[in-house]
């Protein structure tokens, strides 16, 4: 004789067909199993529900919070001649000890009260993969809306099948057969009361539209998508920790090579990733990522959008937004108040609780202080003053690897930001055998961080990095309501320091008639801003 009916599963939605076969086993205190075995129950019978996923939701797998559906399952059991209990487990990947986590989650959060036991319990369960596992624990199976494994034998829909039905039926999803007849009355009312039908189905639609043209024209997206794939593992172990389930964002995601760091994460199995990107032939890569079987989980999609144009998701409806890089590139191409509506345009689609994470290039505090530069001219040649055009890509390149640093600078000076019609002031002076380039504090850092960019050297031309210090980034995110998390700040890279900056180039600060060394400037910066 057994006391506990364990059932594992989201529950998001409860069906009818549920209550009538849980309602008759309560009544009767007796049922059959998957393999055909009659049992029997106790006077203190108690269904177990095990609400797994717990811990996400806002996705297409797990579009409802669990402490909705916990309210739903307690309106469902109330007529019910059983106990109810309802355990939260949180999402856990895809591991051969499923049931055994989820045993020992209840076990735990009920102080062991609740030890569940081949002996003492039987799981309902249709899901076969569900099913293997705690059959290899000993446990016996009550198939609800199964009837057979091999092959596969359905009686009735499973509540998947009928949250399928419902998110198909569309707007009118409130008259649909699907919710008049297969749900049960305590998911309607749910679904109704806060127009939960709705949202499952804005969920399951293409939230992107649309296509766009690139923003620069001198870009060679091979050495982009090359150097975009090296670097994702290593940025997403600095942003991992920070990311929220539930739907995710990589806006300007490039080649997708993030997104793979997202789908290789198993506490993120159950959310939903989008990567959103501009350019074509970077998106063309995505999609061939894609259709390759490079993702696993089958909700990553890919879309060609100018973030500028128009909202990219509705307000209050994603959980992490990732960009990488990217916002540079809107203050230099697009310019600073699109920096500040993209800003603003995040925050609105942020759910609270959401995060925004950033990383992208530092710029120096003092931006305006006149800095001398000292920059290597020993160390390659001079500038003969030699023109290339912009299709010239690889022979510009190879000039300029055999430049010296000082030669170098002299092509910024020339180069940088000239087509948008800025000039970079320096006053170039050599001083006891070494030479130094008297200029702006953010023009001397945009040099030292771009200068060894020889491959896309057209295209880096047109960015500023140093368009923001990290107290004007504060600022910015806090006007537009978020709130800093204190992991946020700017700070350096050894290897940069040690094969870019060291022997190559130093800032310094003129100080008592004396040139005092500033130390190396920092190069990146990480924002997590959090919607409160």
């Amino acid at each position: 004789m057994y006391d506990y009916i364990l059932v594992p599963g989201r529950h998001h939605l409860l069906t009818n067909y549920m209550h009538d076969y849980f309602g008759e086993i309560a009544s009767s205190r007796t049922a059959t199993t998957l393999r055909g075995e009659t049992v029997s129950f106790g006077e203190g019978l108690s269904l177990v529900w095990a609400v797994t996923s717990s811990n996400h939701s806002n996705t297409r797998r797990n579009p409802i919070p669990n402490y909705r559906r916990e309210a739903a399952i307690e309106v469902f059991s109330s007529d019910i001649a059983a106990n109810s209990l309802t355990f939260h487990i949180p999402n856990v990947g895809t591991t051969q000890r499923f049931a055994d986590y989820v045993l020992k989650t209840i076990e735990v959060e009920s102080r062991g009260l609740t030890r569940l036991t081949p002996q003492n319990c039987l799981v309902a369960s249709s899901t076969p993969s569900v099913i293997v596992l705690f059959e290899a624990l000993g446990f016996k199976i009550l198939p609800i809306e199964l009837d057979s494994i091999e092959p596969l034998d359905y009686r009735a829909k499973t509540a998947w099948e009928v949250t399928l039905g419902l998110i198909d039926s569309g707007a009118q999803w409130r008259e649909s057969e699907w919710f008049a007849h297969s749900v049960h009355p305590s998911s309607q009312q749910l679904l109704q009361k806060y127009d939960l039908g709705t949202h499952m189905i804005e969920l399951h639609q293409d939230p992107l539209v649309g296509e766009e043209g690139d923003i620069t024209e001198t870009r060679d997206y091979e050495v982009y998508r090359q150097a975009f794939d090296q670097g994702a593992e290593r940025k997403y172990q600095l942003l991992s920790r920070f990311i929220e389930p539930g739907r995710i964002v990589d806006i300007g995601c490039a080649t997708g090579a993030l997104i793979k760091q997202l789908d290789n994460d198993s506490r993120l199995i159950e959310s939903d990733f989008y990567g959103v990107e501009v350019a074509r032939p970077l998106y063309e890569y995505c999609l061939q990522r894609r259709a390759n079987g490079e993702f696993k989980n089958e909700n990553t999609f890919f879309f060609q959008r100018n973030i500028m144009r128009g909202k990219l998701f509705e307000a209050n409806s994603i959980n992490t937004s990732i960009s990488i890089s990217l916002t540079h590139e809107i203050e230099s191409y697009l310019g600073h108040e699109s920096l500040l509506q993209f800003i603003a345009q995040i925050y609105e689609h942020t759910t609270p609780g959401g995060v925004w994470i950033n990383l992208d290039v530092a710029g120096p505090e003092k931006k305006d202080e006149i800095v001398w530069l000292w920059v290597n001219h020993e160390d390659g040649r001079d500038d003969d003053g030699q023109l290339f055009s912009h299709e010239q890509t690889a022979e510009y390149a190879a000039y300029l690897e055999g430049l010296s640093t000082l030669g170098r600078l002299k092509r910024f000076l020339s180069d940088f930001r000239a087509e948008e019609g800025e000039t970079v002031t320096a006053e170039l002076v050599e001083l006891a055998g070494k030479w130094y380039s008297k200029m702006r504090h953010g023009d001397a850092v945009d040099f030292m961080t771009t200068k060894d960019y020889t491959d896309s050297w057209y295209s880096e031309m047109h960015e500023r990095f140093s368009y923001f210090s990290p107290s004007e980034w504060y600022y910015a995110l806090e006007a537009a309501g978020f709130v800093i998390d204190p992991s946020s700040g700017a700070f350096q890279n050894d290897w940069i320091n040690a094969h870019r900056f060291d022997g190559k180039a130093a800032l310094h600060r003129e100080k008592d008639g004396e040139l005092a060394w500033m130390g190396y400037p920092d190069t990146t910066i990480m924002l997590v801003a959090r919607k409160l």
